[in-house]
């Protein structure tokens, strides 16, 4: 299992990204249009945000098993 410092790390680094691709998107506000026409960006920012939710499931798993040792 990776560190929680280097998950904490990926899960930043992901996050920036999703800024990013909704910024390209040309702001929240124009997601829905891109939902409807599943643009490249879209299917972008949907990738991203479930890496996103992966590795906040994996943050919670390691936090819980370092609690338990402590």
């Amino acid at each position: 299992m990776k560190p929680l410092s280097k998950v904490r790390q990926e899960y930043e680094e992901v996050y920036e990204r999703i800024v990013n691709v909704i910024s390209e998107m040309g702001g929240d506000s124009n997601i829905k249009e891109h939902r409807r026409k599943q643009s490249r960006l879209y299917r972008r920012l949907k990738e991203l945000q479930r890496r996103e939710h992966q590795l906040d499931a994996l943050e919670t798993r390691l936090s819980s098993s370092q609690h338990m040792f402590h």
